[in-house]
C-alpha cells in the first residue's frame, strides 16, 4: 500500500511513523513535514531520527513554516521542547530533502499512475491545502487522504476546535472542502485509544527497539493531575490511528456527516459530506499497534 506520511513530530506523530515505517503492509515513500506541534526545522528533524530508529531509510521533504496566513501556536507544553518529550532517537542517517513537500508531492502523485498513493496526514494540513490550490491536477490523483483532526461531537482541545485544524483553519477548509477520498479521524475516536503501564510493559517485553521507544513516548505522554496518577493511563494515541485505519478499517466505526470547517477550525454542521471516524474497537488497536511495532 504505497502511502506518503504527512507529519509534524510530536510524541504521538513519532508512534504512528515508526508503525507505519515498520508495517510490511505500507510502503512509504517519503514523509513531508510541516510547523505544528513545534517549528518545521525540529519536525524535520524529528521525522529523520525517527526513520533512523526505525531502521528504514526514508526521504523527508521540509514543507510550511507557518499556517497560511495565521502564526504558528506550538504544543510545547504536551510533547517538550524537543517535541519528542525527551525520549533518546539516533541522529537521522540522511539530510532533509533539498525539493520542498508541495513540489514533491506534486512530482510524485503526477508520475505515479492514477489513485495509487494515499496520503496520511498527522498534522495541520498547510501541505496538503498548497498542493490543492497549486497543483490540483496532483492533487486529484490522490488515493485518499487520511487526517487526524477535528472534533465532531466531542469538545475540541483548543477551544471548540481540536488541534491540528485549529492550528490552520483555511488549510483545514480547503482540504475537507475539496472533494478528496478523505477519512477524518477525530478526536470522537482518538480519545477512546489509549494506553495503560501494563501496555508499555508489553511494547518493551518485545525487546524491539520501535516498540521500546514507543513505550517511552508513551511513558512521557501520560496525564499526571491530582485525579489521574502517573502510570493509569495515557493521553489519548490520536496520530498511530491514522495508519491503523489504513491497515484495518474493520476496527473504526465510519459514518459520513455533512461538515464545515469555519474560521476557528471547529466542525459544524455544512454541505460536504465527509467520512468521520466516530468510534473505535480500542482492545483491537492496541493488539494490532504492537504487533506493527514488534516488526
Amino acid at each position: 500500500m504505497p502511502a506518503i506520511i504527512d507529519t509534524d513530530p510530536g510524541i504521538d506523530d513519532a508512534i504512528a511513523i515508526l508503525y507505519a515505517l515498520r508495517h510490511p503492509g505500507l510502503e512509504i515513500a517519503a514523509m513531508t513535514t510541516v510547523a505544528g506541534n513545534i517549528g518545521l526545522s525540529v519536525t524535520t528533524a524529528n521525522a529523520g531520527r525517527i526513520a533512523a530508529l526505525a531502521g528504514v531509510p526514508t526521504p523527508v521533504h521540509p514543507g510550511a513554516k507557518a499556517p497560511l496566513g495565521r502564526a504558528p501556536r506550538p504544543e510545547l507544553g504536551i510533547h517538550g521542547n524537543d517535541g519528542l518529550g525527551g525520549v533518546a532517537f539516533p541522529d537521522a542517517t540522511q539530510a532533509p530533502e533539498a525539493e520542498d513537500a508541495v513540489a514533491y508531492l506534486a512530482r510524485t502523485l503526477t508520475a505515479a499512475p492514477e489513485k495509487t498513493i494515499d496520503l496520511l496526514c498527522l498534522a495541520p494540513l498547510t501541505n496538503i491545502a498548497n498542493l490543492v490550490t497549486q497543483h490540483p491536477g496532483a492533487a486529484a490523483r490522490i488515493r485518499r487522504v487520511i487526517a487526524m483532526g477535528g472534533a465532531v461531537d466531542e469538545p475540541g482541545n483548543m477551544g471548540r476546535a481540536e488541534f491540528n485544524l485549529a492550528h490552520d483553519p483555511e488549510a483545514a477548509a480547503i482540504v475537507l472542502h475539496a472533494g478528496l477520498d478523505l477519512t477524518l479521524i477525530p478526536l470522537d475516536a482518538t480519545r477512546r485509544f489509549r494506553a495503560d503501564a501494563a501496555y508499555l510493559e508489553t511494547l518493551r517485553a518485545t525487546a524491539k527497539a520501535p516498540a521500546e521507544a514507543s513505550a517511552a513516548l508513551i511513558d512521557a505522554y501520560f496525564v499526571q493531575t491530582e485525579h489521574q496518577a502517573k502510570g493509569s493511563e495515557s493521553r489519548p494515541l490520536h496520530d498511530p490511528c491514522v495508519p491503523l485505519c489504513a491497515l484495518h478499517p474493520a476496527l473504526f466505526k465510519i459514518e459520513t456527516r455533512h461538515l464545515r470547517v469555519d474560521h476557528d477550525g471547529a466542525l459544524i454542521e455544512g454541505p460536504h459530506p465527509i467520512r468521520v471516524a466516530m468510534g473505535v474497537d480500542a482492545d483491537g488497536l492496541r493488539a494490532r499497534l504492537a504487533e506493527g511495532l514488534a516488526c
